[in-house]
Formats: structure tokens, sequence, C-alpha cells
């Protein structure tokens, strides 16, 4: 069986991994250069967990988890202490759950994917279309191939999802939100805790591999090029420019300067589907069920639909339609529940009011008393 995947982020080295273990020629092909780099810590729970361990990862993982350091402090606008957060107070459905770096995550999954498997980096899907016999596929750099299933792990702006069910309009639903990432210089100190007035959130935090800037900010959906990361910056910054308490000045001189490495900027959106199915064509991932960041659930998502998908395509040979099936009705529920969490993740991360942050201030400060 030769299976095309696109994208070789979590979803995509997940589904390498799991089709070529499970027998298949497998070809990964990424429109950037290598790995993607950067990006906020992300976990890893519930069936997932599962998942990584029948890799034989888990304990690699944990190994490299993201160092606990306790709960961190929570600060008004005027940059006053007013509560601490700890993520595992609510983020955490079990005590098992792990949290990583997307860097350690992405470099475990691909050195654990066969040495079989072609990757093509900086060349990405341009056409495909499929039939009775296979699907036929063009590709950035020139060349076509014919292969017996296509797998668009390609994120939120999935190519293969425009190119086998239509534009992304129809399908991402935006939360209200937008979040922004960048790598914070390590030569200097910061101080670690994490800012909040009404409808913003910017945090500094120390994720193991250096200092992490991450804001979050409630906004109506905005009309711009995802591609135009100048236009990004300024985006950021000026949602930053509610004075010079605390490290807003520095977190808005490290977004605004292109050679920050890490920036990353997007709308928290969903990705609702009806089906991730057409043809030879399926969707995993963000692609298919993305539930926003403010879900903590994306990655974990990710690594089960590979997982099911490629274990439901192996059980039912020659016959796509069942393996679908059976795949989409293991991986619904899970989606169904984390899309379903993020209001009340929304409320916790980024109150959009005064009163509303004044709950939240005092229910984490309930949270840290029974906790202690």
């Amino acid at each position: 069986m030769k299976v095309l995947v696109s994208g070789a982020s979590m979803a995509g080295l997940s589904a390498a991994y799991w089709f070529d273990r499970l027998g298949a020629d497998v070809t990964v092909v990424e429109q950037c250069s290598g790995l993607r780099r950067g990006g906020a810590p992300i976990d890893i729970r519930g069936d997932a967990l599962g998942t990584v361990e029948r890799m034989g990862l888990l304990e690699a993982v944990r190994r490299q988890a993201v160092p606990m350091i306790g709960p961190g402090t929570v600060l008004d606008s005027r940059g006053a202490a007013v509560a601490t957060i700890d993520l595992t107070w609510f983020a955490n459905e079990t005590s098992d759950d792990v949290e990583i770096t997307r860097d350690r995550l992405n470099d475990l999954l691909f050195a654990a994917v066969g040495s079989g498997v072609d990757f093509r980096f900086g060349t990405t899907v341009t056409w495909l279309s499929d039939d009775d016999d296979a699907a036929h596929v063009r590709f950035s750099d020139g060349r076509r191939g014919a292969f017996d299933l296509v797998v668009g792990a390609d994120g939120l702006h999935s190519t293969t999802r425009r190119l086998a069910f239509g534009p992304e309009s129809q399908f991402l639903v935006h939360q209200g939100c937008y979040v922004a990432l960048v790598d914070l210089d390590p030569s200097t100190p910061w101080r670690n805790a994490m800012y909040s007035s009404p409808g913003l959130m910017a945090a500094v935090r120390e994720v193991g591999d250096g200092p992490l800037g991450y804001v979050l900010v409630r906004s109506e959906a905005i009309d711009y090029d995802y591609r135009d990361l100048d236009l990004q910056r300024r985006l950021v910054v000026s949602f930053l420019d509610r004075g010079d308490v605390w490290e807003l000045p520095r977190l808005r001189g490290a977004f605004a300067d292109p050679r920050s490495e890490g920036f990353y900027f997007d709308s928290l959106s969903q990705t609702r589907m009806s089906r991730w199915t057409r043809g030879r064509v399926v969707l995993i991932g963000d692609a298919a069920h993305c539930a926003s960041l403010l879900s903590g659930m994306g990655t974990s998502l990710a690594m089960t639909a590979a997982d099911y998908l490629a274990h439901e395509v192996v059980a039912a040979p020659g016959d796509l339609r069942a393996a679908f099936a059976a795949f989409e009705r293991r991986q619904r529920p899970l989606v169904d529940k984390a899309q379903a969490s993020v209001e009340d993740n929304g409320f916790m991360m980024v109150p959009d009011t005064a009163e509303a942050l004044d709950r939240r201030n005092a229910l984490l400060r309930e949270l840290a008393a029974r906790h202690n």
C-alpha cells in the first residue's frame, strides 16, 4: 500500500510511524525545509498516553518533559501580584499527563520513524484527484505520484483540505481569540509571570529550552494574510500596548524584532467537519479537528488519530470506506469532548471583562488555598 502523508509535525510524523510500521510504503511531504521549530509546550493526555507507550516513546517523553516549577504569579494591569496559577489544577486530566516542548516531541517522533520512509522537505501538494484505482498528486517540485491513500496532516490552514474538501472558510470557526508566541533572549533574566487585563493575557515562562513569550488576546476575526509576518508582528505589538508595567516593554520589543526566533501568530480556531474523509483522502490533526490551543488536546488528538487511522486501514484491507468509518467512530468522541472544553478554559486564561477577571482571580486564590 502506498501512502502519502502531507505535513511533518506531530500528526504527520505519527502517521508516518504507524503506516510504515504496519507495512505501508510511506512518503512524507513538508513545505518547510526541515522540521518546524518553536511553539508553546504541548500536552500528551488521556488516550494519547497509550499511543505514545505503544510507540515505545513514553519513557523518553517523560525524561524530556518540561520541568515543573510550581505555581506562577498572576499580575493585574498595574503589575501587582493578585493570585497564583498552576496549570495542573485544571488543565491535566490525570496525574500521568505529560508536558513537553514541541521541538523535543517532534525530534523524538522523527527519530522513531523507520528509515524506509521517504521524506521530501520543501515540498507540498499542489493538485490532487482520485479515482477507483489511486489518488493522483502533483507536487510543488514538479513531480507526480499515485497513491492508495493521502493523509492530510498539514495543519489549521491545510492545503490538502482545501484541494479535497473546499476553502477553509467552510470549516474554520473563530473562537474569539488570537495567540502569539516568541522565543525570548535567554542571555538576560526575565521575570516569569502571567499579566492579565480585560481581554489580554501575556506571560513569560521558562519551558526548559529557554524563556517563552506568550500572548492571548480577545478579538473578533481579523482579515489579514497569515503569511505576512511583518503585519502579524505589528498586530501583536498593538495588543501589548497597555503601559510599561512588568515585562510589557521588552515583550513588545521581542515580538517586533524580525530576528526573534520562534515567532507564531494565528487565530484560535476550531476545525469543524461532518466527516474527515473523501475518496482516498483523509484528514487528521488540526487539518481535520483542531480544538484550539485552549483545549490543551491538539497534540493528543493528532497522535490518536494517526494511531487509529493506520490500524483501521490495515484491519480492513482494500476497503477504505469501512476503515474510515471505523476510524471516525473511534476518534470523533475524543474530538467532541476536546472542542467542548474551550469555553471554560478561555475564561481561565483570558477573561474578557474586569468583572470576569476578578472572578477568575478569586477562583485561582481558592484553588491555591485548596491545594496548599
